[in-house]
């Protein structure tokens, strides 16, 4: 797995510590967390993260296609933009727009998501704020499942069919010298 935009590291570090093969990717933060896990291009990733990215993207259709290419498995986050477009400003002002702080830049209505899978080949699901590309078919109905047990425990569950990394990644940092 590979975690685009992954900040200080620290999902990358948490999957590896119940034993989820992950590595980390991102151009703007340092890796403080899952150091000696970067992402390397010789590694090619079966799934793959991004969140709270999406609308951080200057050039939205070219980073997208560069990440897809990586891996057209792209689970990520984005609030989409509501129909009709809401107000900037006043009573009716969304709150994604993100004005006070003024790095959100680009938006997606749910067509805009699926347009963008059908240029790559790529199924797309949605529900809430989370979106998947991917190579097969999901039924969104048990896309929103997932979605709904995730929140409810099923990571418990799924931790329990794992080996933890945290004592050989531990090794290999020290040998590595990190």
């Amino acid at each position: 797995m590979l975690d685009f935009g992954g900040g200080s590291g620290l999902l990358v570090r948490l999957l590896r510590d119940v034993g989820i093969e992950s590595y980390w990717s991102d151009e703007y933060c340092e890796n403080l967390f899952a150091r000696g896990f970067e992402w390397q291009q010789d590694r090619k990733p079966t799934l793959a993260t991004c969140f709270e990215v999406f609308e951080h993207l200057p050039n939205p259709r070219e980073q997208i296609d560069s990440m897809l290419q990586i891996c057209p498995n792209l689970l990520f986050s984005t609030e989409l933009l509501p129909c009709p477009i809401p107000e900037s400003s006043g009573a009716n002002a969304w709150w994604y727009y993100g004005f006070s702080h003024g790095q959100h830049i680009s938006f997606y209505t749910y067509k805009s998501l699926k347009l963008i899978a059908k240029a790559h080949n790529l199924h797309f699901c949605s529900y809430g704020g989370l979106h998947l590309f991917s190579q097969v078919y999901i039924s969104p109905l048990y896309f929103k499942w997932v979605i709904k047990l995730a929140l409810r425990g099923l990571f418990k569950i799924l931790k329990k069919r794992f080996i933890s990394k945290t004592m050989s990644d531990c090794e290999k940092l020290n040998q590595m010298g990190l």
